[in-house]
């Protein structure tokens, strides 16, 4: 019965750490983009305040050319499925605000599920040693 109580811990404790692991990365993943949406304000707010002056257009990996914008006062906003949509500024602002607090809510949950795994992962730990201790003993007592 033991033997079988023992694996049975081992295997939820195995599945919680896979499934932790997965939510570490979700979580890293969310961080990430909520630091690109927060680049992506600034950059909107440079623009905005460029009215067309010259300003350096990043093109990414850190490489940038100088450019100007003749129409800073709209902008074309991705909304998913290959449509856009053509927004003032403070339109594109309101959108990027409403989708990153959509991700730190999403992301707050996440970090609630990874402490409650870990605290899971580290009531089951003890719960197995203890049990593989048992184990240990009794196979030593039937063959001693």
């Amino acid at each position: 019965m033991a033997e079988k109580e023992i694996r049975e811990k081992i295997i939820r404790y195995q599945v919680l750490e896979n499934q932790a692991k997965s939510l570490i990365e979700r979580r890293n993943f969310l961080l990430t983009k909520i630091m690109e949406m927060d680049s992506t304000l600034d950059s909107l707010e440079e623009v905005v305040k460029s009215k067309g002056d010259e300003i350096f257009l990043p093109l990414g990996s850190g490489v940038n050319v100088r450019g100007g914008l003749n129409k800073t006062d709209k902008v074309l906003v991705e909304l998913g499925a290959d449509i856009a949509l053509e927004c003032t500024t403070e339109k594109t602002k309101e959108i990027l605000n409403k989708r990153k607090n959509a991700i730190e809510n999403g992301l707050q949950r996440l970090e609630r599920d990874i402490v409650d795994m870990g605290n899971e992962l580290s009531i089951l730990e003890p719960e197995i040693r203890k049990l593989m201790g048992r184990s240990k003993s009794s196979s030593d007592l039937e063959a001693g």
